[in-house]
């Protein structure tokens, strides 16, 4: 949990965040000598991999792992190295030799980083147990990338499996090793403790995680038992959803009535959005709607942003807020609020034009491409604030041991 490594995943934030607002401004003025496709390629690699990866590394390291953590440095550099190169080459070649032999370093990377985590972190307590199978849902993810060559070379590009494959990856990466970990590291903040409740949790989570997948899969597939699949997996999903409020309200509580009003407002709106993610995906039951969501790229952007931004990222900038000592709280304080602004602005417009187009209202939003590049600038604002606010912290020490003292 060193400064440099923080400063370089919100500086990959900052570039990938980039990278989505020139995307944004492509549909304003299209202008020749950029492959969308590859510029695509490029923000969500970075934005997965240099943002999020590398911040849950930072904490599974600083806050799960005890003794020496020189492999965890080098093994941080080597990944960094590995999203600098899909940086440089993805918008170049789009998938090509060169990146995709970056991206299968940065694979490497994470299959190293699982097995020494993996041998470190005990099932002990609810924190580790949903850690370890944070890393084993990573490690599953990535069956889905290694059957994309076989799949290209007999069947190729067009075929349903390569889709399914991609698919495969995003579900368990997201669902799975993103969403697990960040609840872990939540779990050893509040302390935890094991119950009955606590397994509840865990059991539907892991279920419904797996159950889920039926859903994307009955885009490519087509089999009547996945609707039913995905219906078991979405009810399950609730059920977690009402254990997990019920297990969190006291000792979240509780925690929150010592911290400031900006970390409670990050706090719930992390929840708001895991909520409204869980709400959104009943209507995967209704067969119309799923097709539509489907066929609709935006409204597929905008789950994805959903859960990237409004859950994953807003629980990790108050999980980064723990870490430091903030000299520069204007900048912290107020790249926050601008970013999540600029969710709540791109969300309200990708979902709404979505909406449009599924129930047939009308031609869209007018001015819809230009609200949507404001939107994403004042969220690129917001995460310059926080990268500013940061290089201009210290790493607090003592809120680490305190937290590693639970492990």
């Amino acid at each position: 949990m060193e400064k440099k490594f923080m400063s370089l995943c919100f500086s990959n934030f900052l570039i990938a965040a980039t990278l989505g607002l020139f995307l944004r401004f492509l549909y304003i003025y299209p202008t020749t000598g950029f492959n969308f496709k590859f510029l695509t390629h490029a923000h969500s690699h970075i934005a997965m991999l240099g943002w999020v990866y590398l911040s849950i590394q930072c904490f599974v390291v600083g806050w799960f792992i005890k003794g020496s953590l020189k492999k965890y440095k080098r093994l941080f550099w080597v990944t960094q190295l590995a999203v600098l190169g899909m940086l440089l080459s993805f918008p170049i070649q789009g998938y090509a030799a060169i990146s995709i032999s970056f991206s299968t370093l940065h694979i490497f990377c994470s299959y190293f980083l699982a097995y020494y985590c993996l041998k470190e972190i005990k099932p002990i307590n609810p924190a580790n147990k949903f850690m370890r199978w944070a890393f084993i849902f990573m490690i599953l993810s990535t069956i889905g990338v290694w059957c994309l060559g076989p799949t290209v070379s007999q069947l190729g590009k067009s075929s349903p499996f390569y889709q399914l494959a991609i698919q495969y990856f995003l579900h368990f990466q997201f669902n799975g090793w993103f969403l697990f970990a960040v609840l872990s590291i939540l779990l050893k903040i509040l302390k935890i403790p094991n119950s009955s409740l606590v397994s509840k949790v865990y059991t539907l989570g892991i279920i419904s995680t797996i159950l889920t997948f039926a859903f994307p899969a009955s885009w490519y597939l087509n089999l009547d038992m996945l609707y039913w699949v995905n219906a078991l997996g979405v009810i399950l999903q609730l059920a977690m959803l009402y254990y997990l409020v019920r297990l969190l309200r006291q000792p979240l509580g509780d925690y929150l009535s010592n911290q400031n009003t900006l970390v409670k407002n990050l706090y719930r709106f992390a929840i708001f959005s895991f909520m409204i993610k869980v709400i959104t995906q009943i209507f995967s039951c209704v067969p119309y709607i799923a097709d539509q969501a489907h066929l609709y790229r935006n409204l597929v952007i905008g789950f994805i942003h959903l859960f990237m931004l409004g859950i994953i990222s807003s629980l990790l900038f108050v999980y980064f807020y723990r870490s430091l000592r903030v000299s520069n709280l204007f900048c912290f304080k107020w790249g926050s609020y601008l970013f999540l602004i600029g969710i709540v602005v791109t969300e309200l417009l990708l979902f709404t034009q979505g909406l449009i187009y599924i129930l047939r209202l009308g031609s869209g939003l007018p001015q819809y491409y230009l609200w949507l590049f404001i939107g994403s600038a004042v969220l690129v604002v917001g995460i310059l604030l926080l990268l500013i606010s940061v290089l201009q912290s210290s790493v607090l020490k003592i809120g680490l041991a305190e937290v590693s003292q639970t492990t």
